[in-house]
């Protein structure tokens, strides 16, 4: 669950799946980005260096690609700018196409596993599924937007029972269906947990034209950054 196998030591300039000019939403962006990225996983297979032996103060980041920084080079990336900004070392645990059931395990596991002080989620899209132990872009035999709602709040339920301080926000545009909205009136009506939800609007964009980049990884880390410092004073 804190490995993804087949990233371990990896090192690339790109990734096949999402970050290259064919894959490219926008390919003159891509072209005129100027940038350099170039993308290296530890011995765990995340985006990010190898972790301290002692954990018992750092601040664990979770999410899917937008938390990898696909698109953005390494400095740039929402775990590292936080990172720099609170003094905390921020342990970066994205995954490319990571499903909430996925988020919300990996969530569990370190709760139990390391009794954190702080734990950060950026959910993914709602409309991906956990099945038969790996990600998908959605199960054909649980799809819809009801369900992807309910799947959701039974995530979000999930991790708020969790005996730790967690701070959440979401991707931007989760709702591929273009229904954001809505959904968001119905998150707030049927769960009240979702008023501690952070929603963030997309200010620019990474390489690959989907992702984003720097602009709205400094605004992720200021709200975030809010969230902890509230969260250290009341620990005094």
């Amino acid at each position: 669950m804190l490995k993804i196998a087949n990233r371990i030591n990896l090192l690339t300039e790109t990734t096949e799946e999402l970050d290259n000019y064919e894959m490219s939403n926008n390919k003159d962006h891509f072209i005129n980005y100027g940038k350099k990225i170039t993308y290296q996983y530890n011995s765990r297979g995340f985006r990010d260096a190898e972790w301290p032996e002692d954990l018992s103060d750092v601040v664990w980041c979770l999410g899917d690609s937008f938390t990898i920084g696909i698109g953005q080079p390494y400095e740039e990336t929402w775990p590292k700018i936080l990172e720099k900004r609170t003094g905390k070392r921020c342990l970066n645990l994205g995954e490319d196409g990571c499903s909430n059931d996925t988020i919300a395990l990996r969530t569990k596991t370190i709760t139990e596993q390391y009794q954190p002080k702080i734990i950060i989620i950026m959910w993914s899209y709602l409309q991906r599924r956990r099945k038969n132990n790996i990600n998908v872009n959605h199960d054909k035999d649980d799809f819809g937007l009801s369900k992807d709602v309910t799947n959701f709040l039974k995530n979000l339920e999930l991790v708020n029972n969790l005996n730790c301080k967690i701070i959440q926000t979401i991707i931007p545009n989760p709702f591929l269906r273009g229904e954001e909205n809505t959904i968001k009136k119905i998150l707030s009506k049927l769960n009240p947990l979702t008023k501690n939800l952070i929603f963030i609007p997309q200010l620019d964009y990474a390489r690959d034209y989907h992702h984003f980049d720097i602009k709205t990884s400094e605004l992720v880390t200021e709200l975030m950054t809010k969230k902890i410092t509230t969260i250290d004073n009341q620990s005094k």
